[in-house]
């Protein structure tokens, strides 16, 4: 649980773009069938090494099958793997004390308070949520205990399975059999969050007062008005449009859950705010170091991030030669 309260960062900027207003339109065609993907940006350092990368985009068609040739070709081809940019707890504990520790985990998904979403939310927000609850999650009451963050985090997951929509998995198990192949292991280029007591950490958490109601509210607006959007972005993905993709890189939803959890009193305590400004440096970093010492690298970054918050254009500032796949 407390990845999940924590982990609203660049690998969740994914999610939605930003509402655009009352679209309604569901029946947006959905791609199936083995499909490309998008091309791959190349970089290029001013001494000949190369770096590709391969922009993702989660949810992706539930239906499609990723052709992945291209990708695997170029993996074959270099002798170096960046992982993906993101934050990672650095919590030593073993298989017996996680499952001692589990049931307080389970506690942070509650209201400190011990407050339902009725008596948490605004009216007008709660009559927004009762009437999506019914649609896509039917008359679980147990919901209504959450935290709005992880009810509305359940509701988004429901909303994806029933529009067809899946997160990236087949994707990652691909791009895992091809590193297998080629003995190649992605360099770890993640932000680690120290955590000396995880016990004490949960008990905190759980105790946190964490305004999300903004985070509930994008979340709604992403549910009840952005079906068509993130088919849109998904199909682009699938075939390989990347001017469609750069016109759908935005984020506000994922971006205002993210905000809502960086000003919390729980994440400043421990120098963990202004995270995807740490996130964004230590993976470049990773890649001046990679194009340094290795002839090519091979590298997954989510397109919201390429595109969205200008790593691309990072890149570019430090010198290198940047190639945009062909739109």
């Amino acid at each position: 649980m407390l990845g999940l309260m924590l982990a609203i960062g660049p690998a969740a900027a994914q999610q939605a773009p930003a509402p655009t207003g009352p679209v309604v339109d569901m029946d947006t065609v959905q791609v199936t069938g083995e499909q490309p993907g998008p091309g791959l940006w190349k970089v290029t350092a001013p001494q000949g090494h190369v770096l590709w990368i391969l922009g993702t985009v989660s949810p992706l068609p539930s239906g499609v099958q990723w052709r992945s040739d291209e990708v695997e070709r170029t993996i074959a081809g270099v002798d170096h793997v960046l992982g993906d940019p993101g934050f990672s707890l650095d919590a030593k504990i073993g298989v017996f004390k996680g499952l001692t520790l589990l049931p307080l985990a389970m506690k942070t998904a509650r209201d400190p308070q011990g407050r339902t979403l009725d008596q948490i939310l605004p009216a007008a927000t709660y009559a927004r949520w009762l009437g999506l609850k019914q649609t896509y999650l039917g008359n679980d009451r147990g919901v209504e205990k959450d935290r709005p963050l992880v009810a509305s985090g359940r509701l988004y997951q429901a909303f994806l399975k029933r529009n067809g929509l899946r997160d990236g998995k087949q994707v990652k198990e691909a791009l895992g059999r091809a590193y297998k192949a080629r003995d190649l292991k992605p360099e770890d280029v993640q932000v680690k969050l120290k955590v000396d007591d995880i016990r004490g950490t949960l008990k905190e958490l759980q105790a946190t007062e964490v305004d999300d109601r903004a985070c509930f509210e994008r979340t709604l607006d992403t549910v009840e008005f952005q079906a068509p959007v993130l088919r849109e972005r998904a199909n682009a993905w699938a075939l390989g449009d990347v001017a469609a993709l750069r016109r759908l890189s935005g984020s506000a939803m994922a971006q205002t859950c993210r905000e809502l959890l960086q000003d919390s009193a729980f994440v400043r305590r421990r120098g963990w705010s202004d995270m995807p400004q740490q996130v964004r440096t230590r993976w470049l970093q990773g890649v001046d170091a990679a194009l340094t010492h290795h002839a090519g690298t091979f590298a997954t970054v989510p397109v919201s991030l390429l595109l969205g918050e200008g790593y691309l254009d990072a890149l570019v500032q430090r010198g290198y030669q940047v190639e945009a796949p062909p739109e």
